[in-house]
């Protein structure tokens, strides 16, 4: 059967009780099928298509009997949507600020910090922080990051609220979005956090038969999303199968002696490649392996982004042995 949307799941449930169901991704289907050039699309073609691609070689191998995995994975999805939605709210919390307070999100390093929001929630504007008496606007900026700031800082804030340029026709819907972006945040943020423990509950069911979380750079949280999303290494038979499924493989187009390389194909599991791509930098610092290929890369001349999807393959390669092999990761001499 065809793996369409959410529309799948019962019915997988259902037949898999009784028969040894087979997923095909839709992609696949939908590039066979255009071998059919009249375009028509109905029930009964893709049924026969299927059949078709049965034909030419055996089906995709699947496997959903580990409760623990789908229950994950599900977390895991729904934790990646979080942190995007989160990050596209920050987007738009950002062009607010600037647009009321042109220069505020230079001064601070992380905007979205304790002491930024305290100070956005008393000053959302010039005016207001100018209005409240630098003493007091330095102790609250003391206490808030720790005796982080000076009385110097406390200043250099009040001069960039002088110099500010601001929008005032517009100020009052600024200023509401702002409280409630800021809210809406700090909401998803908690729940972020929620999800990320219930993930690691079920992982602790079954990190003692794993060894992902061996590999520096590759965390607790990290090692159970990517298992989350690859399974059990049992059903790749190479590392390059999970390298093409996390979608870091380069695209390939050759016509005569021609040949055009360029990527990744980013065909495949978008949480996994995230995934593997926020690993690759923590490793760059903490594995020597991954550290010393990639430095290599860039001697070499390569970009950054080539590097680190250079880097990303390596740590794939490194995931596969470690869980194929059943042996703790160890850093060669």
């Amino acid at each position: 059967m065809e793996a369409t949307g959410i529309y799948w799941y019962s019915i997988y449930n259902a037949l898999s009780d009784f028969y040894e169901v087979n997923l095909y991704n839709p992609s696949q289907i939908k590039g066979f099928a255009r071998v059919n050039i009249r375009g028509t699309k109905t029930d009964k073609i893709d049924a026969k298509t299927i059949a078709n691609m049965l034909r030419f070689g055996e089906a995709p191998k699947t496997s959903y009997d580990n409760k623990n995995r789908i229950e994950m994975k599900e977390y895991v999805r729904f934790h990646f949507r979080l942190k995007s939605e989160v990050i596209n709210l920050k987007r738009r919390f950002l062009r607010n600020v600037h647009m009321i307070f042109p220069g505020y999100d230079q001064f601070f390093s992380n905007v979205f910090g304790k002491t930024s929001k305290a100070i956005l929630a008393q000053a959302p504007t010039p005016t207001d922080l100018l209005e409240i008496e630098e003493e007091e606007l330095f102790e609250l900026m003391k206490e808030k990051s720790r005796n982080h700031f000076n009385r110097d800082k406390t200043r250099e804030l009040r001069e960039i609220a002088k110099d500010a340029i601001t929008s005032d026709f517009i100020e009052k819907p600024i200023i509401f979005e702002l409280e409630v972006v800021l809210k809406l945040i700090d909401e998803m943020e908690k729940q972020i956090e929620e999800t990320e423990k219930r993930i690691l509950e079920i992982w602790e069911k079954v990190s003692d038969k794993h060894y992902l979380q061996t590999i520096p750079g590759i965390t607790k949280l990290k090692a159970a999303m990517i298992w989350a999303e690859i399974g059990d290494v049992e059903n790749f038979s190479h590392p390059d199968q999970i390298v093409a499924f996390a979608g870091f493989d380069p695209k390939v187009k050759k016509s005569g002696n021609k040949e055009v390389i360029s990527g990744p194909n980013k065909r495949g599991s978008k949480v996994l490649r995230c995934v593997i791509g926020r690993a690759v930098v923590d490793a760059r610092r903490t594995n020597p392996v991954i550290g010393q290929y990639f430095n290599k890369k860039i001697r070499e001349g390569k970009h950054y982004n080539t590097a680190r999807c250079a880097a990303a393959k390596k740590l794939i390669r490194i995931i596969w042995s470690v869980e194929k092999n059943k042996k703790p990761f160890e850093i060669p001499e």
